[in-house]
């Protein structure tokens, strides 16, 4: 690329899950699909119907809603494609700007099981990588939102043309009292998240009001778009890599441009787990664990409920340096610690700007023959994947020293041996009270969210090569 985009001139083109998590669309269904041998045409051809549906919204479409996009948006889809994915369909990577080794190699590879420190992999059921024994090899990944209640739009996938995997959001489980999700431990989900400069989700009244209730702290959640979306400006002001495939049309900026890479994980929640340490403890210890309250409130806060952009507004390193309300190790202070590791206030909340992850999951319920199981399918969007997901995910949550803590990985989603301990300063019990296994990973991967230039390009396959640059697609996309 020549120059920066602007993108406020290119969000007809950005995928509409970096803008919203399209919260008023309570219903959600996330396929896994493996196209299989011989059905590329087929593949392809169904993604065409389904980028010509009008269903995989654009930024653009949502902003279009002003502050209420429920009104004219009553369903919505997003794609996004594995590495193997991407080869399945025609696109090989240019040698002169390959994609990352984390997406090529694959969250599935037993390089990325080391340096993620997980657990061994035995109870994955898929993953983005070919040839890992038992698992489903998933080459598109199709996250569908659509309203209460309503009929969904969108063509099923072919059970002859793909292996399909699917994973369910049952809203009537999940739901909070206030119209916000809750996962299955019982805490408020969904918080916490950052605001992309020049996509943001508050605009008008809201943003107004979001700054009212964040106060001085409103901008420690703004983040560069080019730490989510490639080919813009991240907090290193430089422009975000961008990869290119060899059949993309060199006349046109590069075929990941207005992308993201997006880490998935299906995680399973041992509920049961989870209320027997809650019975043998308290609410509050696990409140601590956690790093928040149930109703998704900092552990701090004094008074009644409070707005999104509230129970984001706070520091450690003044209010809580020693971890006496939210404990060091807690798992929100572990995913994002803010203003606290850092020689200074402002120092820490640039760095943690650089780790930052916008999460687009759901909580989910599905039926197995031991019974239900439940848990979040974790959706984290970034533009590079070894810097946010996989940093936080070694060097913060799985790490056994994080901070002055030794020996003590994440309670709630660390992969450490039976046996565990966590520290609350301050406890009557001596301080440490020993955890559970409290969650598992059921599968994972690395994928692509092309812009939908990109996407309808890989949809047309090599003859659509006749696409031309994206910026002639502006009305089509849009």
């Amino acid at each position: 690329m020549k120059h920066a985009p602007r993108l406020s001139e290119q969000s007809h083109d950005v995928q509409g899950m970096l803008k919203s998590g399209f919260g008023w669309l309570k219903s959600s269904h996330f396929w896994l699909l493996t196209i299989r041998d011989g059905c590329e045409d087929q593949a392809r051809a169904w993604l065409s119907r389904l980028v010509e549906s009008k269903l995989v919204v654009s930024a653009k479409c949502i902003a279009k809603g002003k502050t209420k996009p429920e009104a004219s948006i009553e369903e919505a889809v997003s794609v996004a494609f594995s590495f193997a994915g991407l080869k399945k369909l025609g696109c090989t990577e240019a040698e002169t700007h390959p994609f990352p080794t984390a997406f090529s190699s694959g969250m599935g590879s037993a390089l990325r099981q080391d340096l993620l420190r997980d657990a061994p992999r035995d109870e994955w059921r898929w993953s983005d990588v070919e040839g890992a024994d038992g698992r489903q090899t998933v080459h598109i990944l199709v996250a569908q939102w659509w309203v209460l209640g309503a009929t969904a739009r969108m063509e099923e996938p072919d059970p002859a043309v793909f292996v399909v995997r699917t994973v369910e959001n049952n809203p009537c489980s999940f739901a909070d009292k206030d119209g916000g999700l809750r996962e299955p431990f019982g805490f408020r989900d969904g918080l916490a998240q950052p605001v992309i400069r020049d996509l943001r989700e508050e605009e008008g009244a809201a943003l107004r009001q979001a700054r009212k209730d964040a106060g001085q702290f409103y901008e420690d959640r703004v983040v560069e778009p080019g730490e989510f979306i490639l080919g813009y400006r991240n907090e290193y002001d430089e422009l975000t890599y961008c990869p290119n495939v060899n059949e993309w049309p060199q006349s046109g900026d590069r075929f990941t441009l207005n992308g993201s890479y997006l880490a998935v994980r299906q995680i399973e929640q041992y509920v049961d787990a989870f209320r027997q340490f809650e019975a043998a403890n308290d609410q509050q210890t696990c409140e601590r664990l956690m790093g928040r309250r149930k109703d998704g409130m900092p552990l701090g806060w004094q008074g009644p409920l409070g707005s999104n952009s509230a129970a984001d507004a706070f520091r450690y390193r003044v209010e809580d340096a020693n971890g006496f309300v939210c404990p060091k190790g807690a798992h929100i202070r572990r995913s994002n610690p803010r203003d606290s590791l850092g020689i200074d206030v402002q120092s820490s909340i640039k760095s943690s700007k650089l780790h930052r992850l916008l999460r687009r999951g759901r909580p989910y319920r599905e039926k197995t023959e031991a019974g239900d199981r439940e848990g979040i399918f974790f959706i984290a969007c970034n533009a590079d994947l070894e810097r946010q997901f996989e940093f936080i995910h070694q060097r913060w949550l799985q790490n056994p020293r994080f901070g002055a803590l030794d020996k003590q990985d994440d309670p709630i989603v660390g992969s450490q041996p039976s046996g565990r301990t966590f520290t609350v300063p301050g406890s009557p019990s001596g301080s440490e009270v020993t955890l559970a296994s409290f969650t598992g990973a059921r599968g994972g991967g690395y994928f692509f969210l092309p812009g939908i230039a990109a996407l309808k390009f890989i949809a047309e396959g090599r003859a659509g090569a006749k696409l031309g640059p994206m910026h002639r697609l502006e009305a089509a996309a849009s």
